[in-house]
Formats: structure tokens, sequence, C-alpha cells
């Protein structure tokens, strides 16, 4: 063999050679890589499987709540503790990994093997969006847990992503777990300044400063719902046959600044999502308010039975 060809022949030998190893080593790594993504993504399976009951009889009522401060098909509830006393410092300071972070906002992901112990995901595992005419809009699924901390409050929280986010800047409240045929709304708001001063007059209702108040129609029925905010508490009145009664009153300091009527009813009036405030602070909560056939009460964690 001459020495031309030798030199080739070692050249294209040599290449050969490291070309197999090149192989080797992808067909290694690919072979290692894969198990351990499926076994991620298994856990992953597993972990919400854990959280959510199959035979689950809970229908959660909420707000979607969207981040304000971030561009993002996602929005969020947020989470009910199982139990009062849960510490929430320490939960908080298990968040594994930062999903977002500005100057005044951070959104981190909390491991759901240790949030499945201490909070209530009954009812909450897919999630019907609506508008504010009660169209419904589509499905969520749920992604994980966060910790979200602001400038004011800081929160635990199930995000959840949109099958059509295209329809996420309209939606306004959900329902979860939802298991019944919805019912028509009928109200509609309207003002009535007068309507106010004669339902505190009628009822002795004492007050230092202006009322504030939000009245709706039944344009079925006929009748009227007055949300009303004396100086510290909220009531809320039903006017029918020209007879005013008192069907939710607060037991604690409340205004109540908004009221949606869903279109799901309990002794055949409507279950009412409202958002409220203690007076002169920032303090906020929702709540859900069923009819027990006298007056409407709170439901506990947003939920009702199916």
């Amino acid at each position: 063999m001459s020495i031309l060809k030798k030199d080739k022949y070692n050249l294209m030998k040599k290449s050969f050679k490291i070309t197999t190893l090149l192989l080797t080593l992808l067909l290694f790594s690919c072979n290692n890589s894969k198990p351990k993504d499926k076994e991620n993504v298994n856990s992953s399976i597993s972990q919400q499987n854990n959280l959510f009951d199959s035979n689950d009889n809970n229908t959660y009522i909420g707000f979607v709540n969207k981040f304000y401060f971030q561009k993002t098909d996602e929005f969020y509830i947020e989470l009910y503790a199982k139990k009062n006393d849960i510490n929430f410092e320490k939960i908080a300071k298990l968040a594994d990994s930062v999903i977002y972070k500005d100057d005044e906002n951070k959104r981190s992901r909390i491991p759901l093997s240790i949030v499945s112990k201490e909070f209530d995901f009954s009812g909450i595992k897919e999630l019907t969006l609506f508008d504010e005419k009660h169209n419904e809009l589509t499905k969520a699924h749920f992604i994980r847990v966060e910790l979200i901390e602001g400038n004011i409050s800081s929160y635990i929280a199930a995000v959840y992503k949109t099958n059509k986010p295209k329809v996420l800047d309209r939606a306004v409240y959900c329902i979860g777990n939802l298991k019944v045929n919805l019912t028509k709304v009928h109200y509609t708001q309207f003002e009535d300044s007068l309507m106010t001063n004669e339902i505190a007059n009628k009822l002795h209702l004492a007050h230092n400063y202006n009322l504030e108040s939000k009245n709706y129609q039944d344009n079925i029925k006929k009748t009227t719902i007055t949300v009303i905010n004396l100086d510290s508490t909220a009531q809320i009145i039903e006017k029918s046959n020209s007879e005013y009664n008192c069907i939710y009153k607060s037991t604690e300091r409340e205004h109540i600044f908004e009221l949606i009527f869903i279109p799901l009813t309990r002794n055949s009036k409507p279950i009412l999502l409202t958002k409220s405030v203690v007076p002169d602070t920032d303090v906020e909560w929702n709540s859900v308010l069923v009819y027990d056939g006298k007056k409407y009460e709170i439901t506990e964690k947003q939920r009702i039975k199916n």
C-alpha cells in the first residue's frame, strides 16, 4: 500500500471511530434521559391524582383572579387551609422555584407533596369560566400551586391554564366540579337613591355616614334585591309586594362592593358570589351565600354540595 493510500486509510479509520463513539454517547444519553423524563411526568400526574378525589361532591364558586402585573394566559384562585393553625411562613419557605419576579411581585412554585396535606383541593380540579353575562367561555385545568407575593399581601393559590387563552380577558367567575344544569339569571342592576333611603327609614337602619347601595331587579318575579352598606356592616334587603325583608346581615365588619347572581339556585333563590372588604382597610375576601329558606348564609370555603 502506498504512503498516500495508507494515510487516507488511517484518516478514514480514525474518523469512523470518532463517529462511532459520538453515536454511542448520544444513544447512551438518550436512553438515560427518557426514563427520567417519563419518571418526572408520572410523578407529577401521581401527585395531582393525590390532590383530587374522584368521588368529590363539592362544587367551588369563585372569581377569576388574573395576574395584573404580568401578561400571561394563566389565572389563579386562592386556596383555603384545612386547619386554622396553618404555618403560612413555614410553607412559604418551601417554595422551590421562581415563576416570575419584578420589583414588587413574585410568583414561586410550591411542591404538591407539601400543599396536599395543608390545603383544600375539593371541587377545583377543573374550572368552567363565565363572563359577566353568564355565558360559558371555556374550561381551565390545574397546573401548579404558587406562593404569590405582592406589596400588600401574600397568599397560596392554585394556578390554572385555559383551553382558550383569548377569552380569559372576558372571564369574571368560575365554577368547579359543576355537575348540574345551570338556570337563567333574571336580575339587572339599576340606580335608585330614594329607594336606599326608604329602606333605611322603614327598617330603622342606624348610620352616621352616607349609605352605599346597589340595587337589582328580578325581571320575572318583579322583586328587588338591595345590597346596602352601613357604617361598618352590610345587609341584603329584598323588596316583594311593597314589603322589605332583610335576607342577609353581616356578623362582622364588612362592606360588600361586588355581587354576582350565580345561575344556580337553592330554595328557589340564586346563589350569590360576593367581594367584601373590612371598612377603611385593604383587607378583602370573597364569599358564597346560599339561601336556606329564610335568609342567606355564608358557605364554608366557597363550596356547595352537589
